[in-house]
């Protein structure tokens, strides 16, 4: 008994320090930086029908040895109803990382009208996106609440010879002593 025992315990031995080495290194690979989004937005296009999904992130790499070298980030949209995958954005050749700390814009463009309710998830890779270098940061986004491409004119713009409505103007009645 005995000796089944003790090939038994080896190969769990085996198993067990393979996926310790493996999940460690998934572990290094995201501990060489941080991310942190700092907004996204939907813009209605102005010379095409569909949306412009952007979603600027923060980024902080802890792992210096990344300076100078060519990095990526990939952006994933999600339809947020079906949880199926819309589409998938990144840098066509990627971007050089020339400070540890900074930010980055990924921008994607959605043509179906039908889509409405989407989260992104972004996260910054190795430049031939083999490798994960960050955490994933999400945002969601509800396209039928876009704002206008414009702003209205302003009441000032509308009509100058009129005078404009509520404003009053005081004058000072203190006396400098």
């Amino acid at each position: 008994m005995v000796f089944i025992l003790k090939p038994l315990v080896a190969a769990s031995l085996v198993i067990i320090s393979s996926l310790l080495i493996l999940s460690g290194g998934e572990l290094l690979a995201q501990q060489r930086g941080t991310i942190s989004l700092d907004r996204s937005v939907a813009l209605p296009l102005t010379t095409a029908e569909g949306n412009q999904v952007k979603v600027i992130v923060n980024y902080d790499i802890e792992d210096e040895s990344l300076l100078g070298q060519r990095v990526n980030a990939i952006m994933g949209i999600y339809d947020r109803q079906t949880g199926s995958l819309i589409k998938l954005s990144s840098f066509p050749n990627g971007f050089i990382l020339n400070d540890t700390k900074g930010i980055t814009q990924l921008a994607s463009t959605l043509t179906d009208p039908k889509i409405q309710n989407i989260s992104t998830i972004v996260t910054l890779t190795n430049a031939d996106k083999s490798e994960k270098y960050t955490n994933d940061v999400r945002a969601d986004l509800d396209l039928r609440t876009i704002l206008p491409t414009t702003l209205p004119p302003l009441l000032s713009e509308i009509s100058t010879s009129q005078p404009e409505v509520g404003v009053e103007e005081e004058e000072d009645s203190q006396s400098g002593s």
